[in-house]
């Protein structure tokens, strides 16, 4: 709760617990009312009138703070939620969560609307709800401390179905958060992968398929919901015999006590007024238990340390050389590299190749600094022997199958960076696109509607904006035809970076070193 707090503006939470404590004496209003009614004179006007007015008063006051309570609460928890996801994103990014697509989909679209809905909502509604209960057992305990305690025990009746029914509501909770991420990750790659399903004649059984996933989450609905309703129906008795019990010995004891039939009424509707809080207070807690899975979730993002990413303020050359120094990697128990050494020059054009699995696009992942994990050593060299770490800073990378984003020419190209407009059109032109896309950065593009060669250069044009001493290149020709392939090759031999890239069809004479990975091992073509 206490990170929860830091994310709050201090003059928010105080005005929301100002407001929360007026609001909770709503209460007592109509019972206060009703014992004003009993002492007003009816022969006289004005005194009704009066009693009318402040009556409205009373009403008005109350539900402007109820509004105002509210009002505060949504900014609060859109505040709360609006780091919780900023924080997610940069860290997604990041690679320091190990979520799959599917999952982080899930985490933003699913798991904090839950987490506000079933654990932040009900954490801040304690404040009234429990301020309420309080003011209504004092109001009954001091108009007669015999009946306004039972009715105060008949209320708290209610709390038995609470304990009784509490590991239920834990276990359907945590099924039901369960079954919505199965079920998102199915519906997520179904619609992903629909070309795959069609193709082979699979979209009966694979329909099917997301179909089960869809109806295992609505009976982890289904269940979680009724669960809750089996709770509230056993607190209808309860309530029953909360409120008829001490009612009917209130009547009783109106012979030798000060009550009155008007305070005893005035008692009863503030015991009600009692047994609404006290439900939903009892509500929340049980929502709250239910959203253990997710509140984890959330605090285990909220308790990451921040990313600290220093801005780059040098300036780079334009190529750097490669230096691989006895270099270990393994996946469990498979070696990847096994103690490899290799140099490559700046501003060389260097072929990377072999068989699947054999570590190249491992080798990718370290130079670009996303994979730390491994023995050796690895440093980018300039012409005067100044060492540089792996990092992004550095490297292009221009991937096998760049994804198209929906959005405009413009936005698919800066992803949102301040390049301006006149930059993008220039290397729009350098990779021959901008006469192609209709000299028209605002054309809108969904990745059907660019062909294979296309989606390549405008992957090339980002790396093109961005110019960085080292570029990576991984199978960007293997889905082209021989003209596009061509021409691709040509863009990115043009570049004055030095050029490191993974192909399996490739023509040894346009490279300065071929190098094989083999069984752990580099081997350099002759």
């Amino acid at each position: 709760m206490k990170i929860i707090v830091k994310i709050i503006s201090k003059w928010k939470l105080l005005g929301f617990v100002i407001f929360a404590l007026l609001y909770s004496c709503q209460g007592l209003l109509i019972s206060l009312i009703i014992q004003m009614a009993g002492s007003v004179d009816i022969e006289n006007r004005g005194m009704i009138a009066i009693f009318g007015l402040l009556s409205l008063t009373f009403f008005i006051f109350i539900y402007i703070c109820m509004y105002l309570n509210n009002v505060l609460l949504r900014s609060i928890i859109k505040e709360i939620n609006l780091f919780i996801s900023k924080k997610a994103l940069s860290l997604f990014a990041d690679k320091r969560l190990e979520y799959s697509a599917s999952e982080f989909n899930s985490f933003l679209t699913q798991d904090i609307p839950m987490f506000w809905k079933e654990y932040l909502s009900p954490l801040f509604l304690y404040p009234i709800f429990g301020t309420s209960i309080l003011v209504s057992v004092m109001y009954l305990v001091s108009q007669d401390v015999v009946v306004g305690l039972l009715f105060t025990i008949g209320g708290f009746l209610m709390i038995m179905p609470q304990f009784v029914f509490h590991k239920l509501l834990k276990r359907r909770g945590e099924e039901l958060s369960k079954a919505r991420e199965i079920s998102l990750a199915n519906i997520t790659d179904f619609s992903a992968g629909i070309d795959t399903i069609v193709s082979n004649r699979a979209d009966q059984e694979y329909c099917q398929h997301v179909y089960d996933t869809i109806d295992q989450m609505e009976s982890g609905q289904y269940r979680y919901y009724t669960s809750h309703n089996l709770v509230m129906f056993w607190t209808g008795p309860l309530k029953g015999l909360g409120l008829v019990g001490p009612l009917v010995i209130g009547m009783v004891m109106m012979s030798t006590t000060h009550l009155s039939l008007t305070v005893l009424i005035a008692m009863m509707t503030a015991s009600m007024n009692l047994i609404s809080p006290l439900q939903q207070l009892l509500e929340a807690t049980s929502t709250l238990q239910s959203a253990t899975v997710v509140k984890e979730k959330v605090l285990n993002i909220l308790l990451k340390e921040d990313i600290k990413r220093e801005e780059v303020s040098e300036t780079f050359p334009t190529t750097l050389g490669i230096s691989i120094k006895n270099v270990s990697k393994k996946y469990a128990d498979k070696i990847i590299f096994d103690d490899i050494s290799v140099s490559m020059e700046a501003g060389n054009r260097v072929l990377l190749t072999g068989a699947s699995g054999s570590g190249k696009s491992t080798l990718f992942h370290i130079l670009t600094g996303d994979d730390r994990d491994y023995d050796g050593e690895i440093c980018f060299l300039d012409r005067h022997g100044k060492q540089y770490a792996p990092s992004h800073d550095l490297v292009s990378v221009i991937h096998q199958k760049p994804y198209i984003f929906k959005g405009t020419l413009r936005t698919n190209v800066s992803l949102y960076q301040n390049h301006n407009d006149n930059d993008i059109r220039k290397v729009l032109q350098r990779v021959q696109l901008w006469d192609e896309l209709g000299q028209d950065l605002d054309y809108y593009l969904d990745g059907n509607n660019l062909s294979g060669g296309q989606m390549m250069k405008i992957e090339i044009a980002r790396a093109l904006l961005r110019p960085r001493p080292i570029l990576l290149a991984d199978e960007i020709t293997a889905a082209l035809d021989k003209q596009n392939a061509d021409e691709i090759h040509k863009l990115l031999f043009s570049q004055p970076a030095t050029i490191l890239e993974i192909a399996h069809k490739f023509h040894q004479d346009e490279y300065e070193k071929v190098y094989i990975l083999k069984n752990g091992k580099v081997l350099e073509s002759n």
